[in-house]
């Protein structure tokens, strides 16, 4: 997915953001966005939102001085997710599909994205993903082709926010107990609130899957500015899932079978996915839900 002109206004909506978390006087607030703003016209619109995020943030980083604005609020994220976990693994208990259920719930915590807003309600959103039907459904054949995977296949799961991390070790879980070998890659460097890998162990991860770095600090998946290890596994893993709409945003036109699971924040985004799927109806990036299989060979 490429950078849009709508993505420009939004990359000045986060710089201000950041900056008024972390307490900034006035005049440094402006000070920030307007080199933001100097940074805009240099921006690659080929590349990806999350691509061209790596030099807004660095700046921001550079002004402010802290290079993790958002660390306490990963902690506070996380914990406040872990606080959930009991009821949420009670629910799957007694559900008729546990894994189908798991999805559903580690969808709705990709509503905990920083890059989007600062306030979720994340019990609203939990409601949302069991009574509301995803705008793109494609959990029958996630569910397939897990059934499907041998004891001892490997599956990529590629992980975004803290919060939704803790949401995600339900599904990750259930797949571990498959007897599939799960790898989750987290971000290598801090970046808004996405996860790392300290974020991910203390999420509980790392009792079912290995954790990896993918090396980089994007809030995405640029598979070929990542570790060598994080393109092996996502060129040769039996089957990889993406969480979150940034990971989406980077990988929905590379060239391989990926399940993308997210919540439809962004009005771009929810056109890019509108026309990739071909879907009837049109997504207003107002929180959909959503499971897409994507086979897309490029040419």
């Amino acid at each position: 997915m490429k950078t849009s002109l709508e993505c420009m206004a939004c990359f000045l909506n986060q710089s201000l953001r950041v900056t008024r978390l972390q307490n900034c006087s006035e005049s440094q607030q402006r000070e920030v966005v307007l080199a933001v703003a100097e940074l805009l016209p240099a921006l690659n619109l080929k590349q990806t939102p999350p691509e061209n995020a790596i030099p807004i943030y660095a700046k921001i980083s550079e002004i402010t001085g802290c290079a993790d604005p958002y660390k306490e609020i990963k902690r506070i994220e996380n914990t406040k997710a872990l606080a959930h976990l009991s009821a949420l693994k009670s629910e799957l208990e007694h559900s008729a599909s546990p894994l189908l259920s798991a999805i559903g719930f580690a969808i709705a915590g990709n509503i905990i994205d920083y890059g989007a807003a600062d306030r979720f309600d994340i019990e609203a959103t939990f409601e949302k993903s069991r009574d509301i039907a995803f705008a793109i459904d494609h959990r029958e054949q996630l569910l397939s082709a897990i059934t499907a995977l041998k004891p001892g296949a490997s599956i990529l799961y590629l992980a975004d926010n803290c919060g939704e991390i803790v949401y995600d070790s339900l599904v990750v879980e259930i797949l571990a107990k498959t007897g599939c070998k799960v790898t989750v890659a987290v971000r290598g460097l801090p970046i808004i609130n996405d996860a790392l890998i300290e974020d991910a162990i203390d999420a509980g991860l790392d009792k079912y899957a290995r954790i990896i770095s993918n090396g980089i600090a994007c809030p995405g998946t640029p598979v070929s500015e990542c570790t060598d290890e994080l393109q092996t596994l996502f060129n040769e893993s039996d089957l990889v899932i993406s969480k979150g709409q940034g990971n989406f945003e980077t990988l929905s036109e590379v060239d391989r079978e990926v399940f993308f699971l997210l919540t439809v924040k962004c009005k771009v985004v929810g056109n890019h996915l509108t026309k990739m799927s071909d879907n009837e109806c049109s997504l207003s990036g107002n929180g959909e839900m959503v499971v897409y299989h994507s086979r897309q060979k490029n040419t």
